[in-house]
């Protein structure tokens, strides 16, 4: 496993990938999962070389506050990537990423899932940061392919944007949800959460599937099936919603009637924590959970 700091080595590395065959890329912000870990099993089962990057992205976190309490542990995120024989891994330096002079960043605009922020899909601070970042990790590493996981789906749908608007050479593969045996999706910092805290975050899956048991019935009228999700969601003392929509995977455009391919939403707060997972309604019997 080759361990790649700096940004001119990055990119000389990169230049010599045509030779080696497609490369699948899966960026991360490091403290590292069976999540993480799944999408690098892909990457090594569908392209000849794979890369990973471990970046805790400063520009896209709102407060300094939740930048520095992010976790990290970069001798254990080595070892399993090590274990999961991954071919390089890309370390950059933000310092290196930001220099003092930088002033360059990519703001998604218009769109329509841009324009849900008012509706309390993420912040610009948010869109800009991942938005930059994903932009400046694919000029250096040249994928063909670049893995990301479900559960976030702002993130999924900028890179999607990105890649359509900037006609950026790479495809994004959106891998299945990894989640606990109490269905909650695996995240870096859900170790945070106290016992009691841990207990009650598992209502976030409990509400989606309570909405896919009303598509399941064939209700299509969003509203109740909202309704239906966020009466669970606040049984829970311990978790404060932030939304709960029924959208479109790619653009985050609400949906009034559920139509296949809808996705359901869940946002919320459990102590000082932000939570979000989806599940996909893909039509009939069928669904990404």
């Amino acid at each position: 496993m080759r361990i790649i700091y700096d940004l001119d080595e990055m990119t000389e590395t990169a230049r010599g990938w045509l030779a080696g065959g497609t490369v699948g890329f899966v960026p991360t912000m490091g403290y590292l999962h069976q999540g993480h870990i799944a999408l690098m099993q892909a990457a090594r089962q569908e392209c000849e070389i794979s890369v990973a990057s471990i970046f805790v992205n400063p520009i896209q976190f709102e407060a300094n506050e939740e930048l520095i309490r992010y976790p990290r542990d970069l001798a254990r995120d080595l070892q399993l990537l090590s274990n999961a024989r991954i071919d390089v891994v890309f370390i950059p330096r933000a310092e290196d990423l930001y220099p003092p002079d930088f002033s360059t960043y990519v703001t998604p605009s218009n769109s329509p899932w841009a324009m849900q922020q008012a509706k309390g899909f993420g912040s610009l601070i948010y869109n800009r940061g991942v938005a930059t970042v994903i932009t400046k990790l694919f000029q250096l590493v040249r994928p063909d392919v670049a893995y990301f996981g479900q559960k976030n789906a702002q993130q999924v749908a900028i890179v999607r944007q990105l890649v359509r608007d900037l006609n950026i050479d790479v495809e994004p593969r959106i891998q299945p949800t990894v989640r606990d045996s109490d269905g909650l999706a695996l995240g870096s910092r859900n170790h945070f959460l106290t016992a009691a805290e841990r207990k009650a975050a598992s209502v976030i899956y409990r509400a989606l599937l309570a909405g896919k048991a009303l598509v399941d019935a064939n209700v299509r009228n969003s509203a109740i099936i909202e309704k239906a999700m966020i009466d669970l969601l606040v049984t829970e003392p311990l978790v404060t919603l932030d939304y709960v929509k029924v959208c479109h995977p790619d653009t985050l455009s609400i949906l009034d009637i559920v139509t296949p391919a809808a996705m359901l939403l869940v946002a919320a707060h459990i102590g000082k924590l932000h939570f979000v997972d989806n599940i996909i309604w893909l039509g009939g019997t069928n669904w990404k959970l």
